[in-house]
């Protein structure tokens, strides 16, 4: 069996919230060779958990979006001592006052969590950031 490069190819993977590895090296060719995310993919990159920081990061450059819970991957991902390219990528799409209001949003409203896309994101998130 031979794995097709294609996260809409693959959407059964993405979904699935065991499988690691292939998810991480689909994204790692998206990311590598620059290739755009289509609406279907992106619908599915939405709704991919993962808690790895890699794949965290990757999802988050790849949607480009200024979402709060988007915020918290590039977040995450800039600090991702194991690529330093991917988390350049991230440090360059955020910026101050988009963090202060994802923290806001996620910390502060009443926001409801997906229990395994959110809470491995936030978790990360305080790990890194909200140590006292």
């Amino acid at each position: 069996m031979s794995l097709k490069l294609s996260v809409e190819e693959n959407e059964h993977l993405f979904l699935d919230k065991t499988i690691t590895f292939e998810k991480r090296l689909i994204l790692q060719h998206y990311f590598k060779n620059e290739i755009e995310i289509n609406n279907k993919e992106t619908d599915i990159l939405k709704e991919c958990a993962s808690s790895e920081i890699e794949t965290i990061a990757l999802i988050g450059v790849l949607l480009r979006e200024q979402s709060p819970l988007n915020i918290f991957r590039l977040r995450i991902g800039s600090v991702f001592k194991s690529d330093d390219f991917l988390a350049n990528a991230c440090q360059k799409l955020i910026h101050t006052e988009d963090i202060e209001k994802a923290e806001d949003t996620l910390f502060h409203h009443e926001y409801e969590y997906h229990e395994d896309i959110e809470v491995p994101i936030i978790d990360y998130y305080i790990q890194c950031f909200k140590k006292s």
